[in-house]
């Protein structure tokens, strides 16, 4: 089998003819080819060249450059400024001015797939009308052609997991207010935080209807939660119903769903079957969180999925060679005969990974993945 047939095969409790191992390293990858400090072996080969010559299936992942939707913007003047070191968005509508700022980590020289916003749209109430007139003329357009381009170059050895944005609770949360504003409007201004919510469900929803119709077997719905920061009434009350209102809309156009399960998600683990996804990936265990993997398992006995399971901290040099073998011998017979389980890491390999460990895990699934 491929490493597509075998994702999906996993995903959907098919048989399959060895672990599925599928998983991003591009976080590493970036880091070492701009520093040009990547190991002589793999030197002048591209990140995807570089995981089939490991036998690691790849993940077209968002930031990857194709989307499935481009985003046209009405009664406003955008305007987007791509720096070296940052992306600044300006949004004139005739209730205001609003702007956003993200920033590129120098260390990985402009990368798109990795930005640390550094200003919000919203920045007091006095933004509630441009912001809500910004959402609601802002629309969702299919970008199918472009996207191809993906899964074309990935072909059988990977999936691509295109990716529709936040939720919008969290959209509100981590890209307009940032979640000390977000609380405090939620607790102040609630009928203005919900009527900016209900404008981004609408907006969402029809993204949820074009990616319904793309070309890709599984859609990426949200992710990057905390128990924390998303807490479980929080979850519950306004991102679990859009969730399955979402499911419901890919389902139809059979699609498999998937949520980016990399934080410490532990008090949600509960509400995960709720929502109808198909797969949580990037589940990100002990000792980075407080997840078990042997629990997960038997919480998510009749699913979803489970993609991950290598903490990206026992990569590093955090951990003798001998934890960190341990670890994977755990982690592997822990999940042990579980037909919904595709490894990969969590949620990436960081910067500073010995990568002779990325080698054994490769070489250990190609040898014993039976």
């Amino acid at each position: 089998m491929t490493h597509k047939q075998r994702v999906l095969a996993a995903i959907r409790r098919q048989p399959h003819d060895r672990l599925p191992f599928c998983s991003r390293i591009e976080l590493w990858y970036n880091f070492h080819a701009n520093q040009d400090t990547l190991p002589a072996a793999y030197s002048g080969l591209s990140q995807w060249d570089l995981q089939r010559q490991l036998d690691i299936g790849l993940v077209g992942y968002y930031g990857a450059g194709e989307d499935l939707f481009s985003l046209r913007h009405h009664d406003m003047d955008y305007r987007e400024q791509v720096l070296p070191d940052a992306r600044i968005v300006t949004v004139e509508t005739p209730h205001g001015t609003i702007s956003a700022r993200w920033q590129y980590p120098r260390e990985l020289k402009g990368s798109a797939s990795i930005t640390i916003q550094t200003e919000h749209f919203f920045k007091s109430p006095a933004d509630y009308p441009a912001v809500r007139h910004f959402i609601e003329n802002t629309e969702p357009v299919e970008n199918y052609e472009a996207y191809a381009k993906l899964p074309d170059a990935i072909g059988e050895d990977g999936v691509c997991l295109p990716f529709t944005g936040k939720v919008p609770l969290h959209m509100l949360m981590e890209e307009y207010m940032g979640y000390e504003g977000f609380y405090y409007e939620f607790h102040d201004h609630r009928d203005q935080v919900e009527a900016l919510h209900e404008a981004l469900c609408l907006q969402q929803l029809q993204v949820m209807r074009i990616a319904a119709d793309a070309p890709s077997e599984i859609i990426e719905v949200g992710g990057n939660y905390d128990e924390q920061m998303t807490p479980p009434p929080i979850f519950e009350s306004h991102m679990l119903p859009f969730y399955q209102q979402a499911c419901a809309i890919l389902h139809a156009g059979g699609k498999l769903v998937a949520i980016h399960g990399d934080g410490n998600m532990k008090k949600l683990l509960e509400l995960m079957p709720a929502t109808g996804v198909d797969v949580v990936e990037s589940v990100t265990p002990q000792p980075m969180t407080s997840i078990d993997m042997a629990a997960l398992r038997e919480l998510w006995s009749d699913g979803p999925a489970i993609w991950g399971g290598l903490a990206a901290v026992i990569f590093t040099p955090t951990f003798s060679d001998d934890e960190f073998r341990r670890y994977v011998d755990d982690l592997l017979a822990a999940m042990e005969g579980h037909d919904g389980f595709i490894l990969g890491f969590g949620d990436n390999v960081p910067t500073d990974a010995l990568f002779t460990r990325v080698e054994y895990v490769a070489q250990l699934i190609r040898t014993q993945g039976k």
